[in-house]
């Protein structure tokens, strides 16, 4: 066992006095604080991230292949479905790279519409789709009722809304839903039922999107069996980190007239509040882990003062000058792990009591959801862990300099 490592030993074992003891305590408590609010802000940064596009992604798939000059919430212009070489995409797909032979693909249309009540009108959204649609996302989201199903030959008649709706319009689980539609100044009524309620917070979608069947919206506009407004992608987790490749590569395969555009297109505010995140967190991170380099460098220096007498008798004894400065370095960074231990044990558990019984809500107008968003990125904790040990490990390779600078025959009499 080396000389130094005995002698951090009891250092360590050492209960602090003087002046180093307020130091080291507050010291301690500004890396406890700091690592808390430093999990805190990854924890939530992520959470709304993923909860956010979820919901978006949720509405409207990762994908939406479509004419250009149409948007996810406009009346799209009809495409065939047989315009789309899908067999040609999945074969094809592994030649580029691309992880499209595990997409799942969905037809659907929308129509602006009208729903009256006995009391209110309101302007609503239509969204219709198919047997091949993915309802998991509803289904998380349903609060009331079933899933509606659309896979009879006989055009369905249930309707999927959101509580948002169901109480603003003072509607209840199997009321009857008048709704009008205008298509070239002729305005067409139709009667639907409410099967399912579902309420996914967004108020965006909520205040005025319902599901129904895909062939209402074709009879509304004339189109056959065979006409649709577009279609969506829902992609592996895996793929959708990098939608804008995705999009390009799907491109490569679509007819002239259609194109593949990433739903962040057609929601860019959203998608860039979120990416605003992510700087702000950074900045964060960033201030954080330099008040727990310059708490530190302060604990070290008090040491250093403190400990003047013991370094003149160890420089007397002919210790390197190398070996001190491990010694006082080990200490300091003793106290950033014992601070970071506690400050990760405090902030993980009370990111997991947000998570599990969300404390703080949140206004959904506003952000969106109604409570923060908690998710554990794993490597990025351990990232912010690690890089903070290191700023505070360059941080006292600069004072500890000043071991050096201290005069054995002063430092002895030092008391």
């Amino acid at each position: 066992m080396s000389v130094e490592y005995l002698i951090f030993n009891r250092f360590i074992r050492q209960k602090n006095t003087g002046y180093t003891r307020p130091v080291v305590r507050i010291a301690t408590f500004g890396v406890v604080l700091s690592c808390i609010v430093m999990i805190f802000s990854i924890c939530i940064s992520f959470g709304f991230k993923n909860e956010v596009s979820r919901q978006v992604f949720g509405f409207s798939g990762h994908l939406r292949i479509g004419h250009y000059q149409t948007s996810s919430v406009q009346a799209p212009e009809l495409i065939e479905r047989d315009a789309v070489d899908w067999g040609t995409i999945t074969g094809k797909g592994a030649h580029v790279g691309a992880p499209q032979q595990q997409f799942h693909k969905q037809a659907f249309a929308t129509q602006i519409g009208l729903i009256k009540t006995d009391i209110y009108n309101h302007g609503i959204l239509l969204k219709g789709v198919d047997q091949d649609y993915d309802f998991s996302f509803f289904e998380s989201c349903l609060v009331e009722g079933t899933i509606p199903n659309f896979t009879d030959s006989i055009t369905s008649n249930d309707v999927l809304i959101s509580r948002t709706l169901a109480q603003n319009l003072h509607l209840e689980l199997g009321d009857k839903l008048r709704t009008y539609f205008v298509n070239n100044d002729d305005v067409r009524a139709r009667a639907f039922n409410i099967i399912g309620i579902y309420e996914s917070g967004f108020t965006t979608f909520d205040e005025k999107m319902i599901i129904g069947d895909l062939r209402h919206i074709q009879r509304l506009n004339d189109w056959n069996a065979n006409e649709v407004g577009g279609f969506e992608i829902i992609l592996p987790n895996s793929a959708i980190r990098n939608l804008d490749e995705q999009a390009r590569m799907f491109n490569s395969f679509l007819p002239i007239e259609l194109v593949a555009i990433p739903i962040t297109s057609d929601f860019p505010e959203i998608f860039n509040w979120l990416d605003l995140m992510d700087m702000n967190v950074v900045v964060i991170l960033v201030i954080m882990a330099l008040v727990v380099a310059i708490s530190l460098i302060s604990v070290f220096v008090v040491m250093i003062i403190e400990k003047t007498n013991e370094i003149g008798i160890f420089k007397t004894m002919g210790m390197s000058l190398a070996t001190l400065r491990r010694i006082f370095v080990w200490k300091v960074m003793y106290i950033a792990g014992k601070g970071l231990l506690i400050g990760n044990f405090i902030g993980l558990a009370l990111c997991w009591i947000q998570k599990t019984y969300p404390i703080i809500k949140l206004d959904p107008a506003v952000y969106y959801i109604k409570h923060i968003p908690i998710h554990f990125e794993w490597s990025w904790l351990i990232f912010c862990n690690t890089g903070t040990l290191v700023i505070v490990l360059l941080a006292v390779l600069l004072p500890s300099i000043a071991i050096g600078k201290i005069k054995e025959a002063e430092a002895v009499k030092f008391a």
